[in-house]
């Protein structure tokens, strides 16, 4: 199996993606590839069988109804302001981890969104929750938190030494893991590696699943797709 993690901006520049394959006891991290464009990434899609893309796939459907025509009055309803901000799966997300993935009706994170929902248009995907076992929602902090590693404090040129030690302890985890020590040179392509992990265990159902009530709007909105606390890929 080859697993496709994205860490995706907005921009080719801040893009970065790692393939890993499974084979066995044997689990090789192929040299990551900075800043893709489209033509890239979609090269890229075409030898993967599950891909992890580290953006938000939809916009909560709340903020979706309100831009397309305003009919509230009032502001001081703060679950109202709540369902604009958040998705579904953010608030899910925010209650196994307490991290809160950033808003993407309401943060940057809203253009790197927009350029996913063009990736997914390119290769025809509709369901944005993973139902169709190729193109998953990805949240690097997150997987980082429920495999007991330290989710926040690697970004940035000045922390090298922290990505190495992130490295280190991804490489404890999954002693399979053959990767580079240029991983860590990156924060991009750091989080693209543990994209394409995540991914692999999304693709095995190892991952939180939508809970049944939720499988609608989820297709819509995206869903995060979470490792349950405590297990790592394999």
């Amino acid at each position: 199996m080859i697993t496709l993690g994205i860490d995706l901006s907005s921009q080719p520049k801040d893009t970065a993606a790692c393939l890993v394959e499974w084979d066995g006891d044997r689990v090789t991290a192929r040299e990551a590839v900075l800043h893709c464009d489209d033509a890239t990434l979609d090269g890229l899609i075409r030898l993967a069988d599950a891909v992890g893309i580290d953006a938000p796939l939809g916009w909560p459907e709340a903020f979706v109804r309100a831009v397309g025509g305003w009919s509230a009055t009032t502001w001081d309803d703060a679950e109202f302001q709540k369902s604009l901000r958040l998705r579904l799966t953010d608030r899910f997300v925010q209650t196994h981890t307490r991290l809160v993935p950033l808003s993407v009706s309401t943060d940057r994170i809203g253009l790197p969104a927009m350029r996913a929902m063009a990736l997914l248009a390119r290769h025809g995907v509709t369901d944005r929750s993973g139902g169709a076992g190729k193109f998953f929602e990805v949240y690097p902090a997150g997987s980082l938190k429920q495999w007991g590693l330290a989710p926040r404090g690697y970004k940035g040129a000045d922390n090298l030494h922290a990505r190495r030690a992130l490295l280190a302890d991804l490489r404890c985890l999954l002693p399979a893991l053959l990767a580079d020590d240029a991983f860590a040179e990156s924060d991009h392509a750091l989080d693209a590696l543990i994209a394409a992990l995540t991914t692999r265990m999304a693709a095995q159902k190892e991952t939180h699943a939508v809970p049944d009530e939720q499988v609608a709007i989820a297709r819509i909105e995206g869903w995060i797709h979470l490792p349950r606390q405590g297990q790592g890929p394999r």
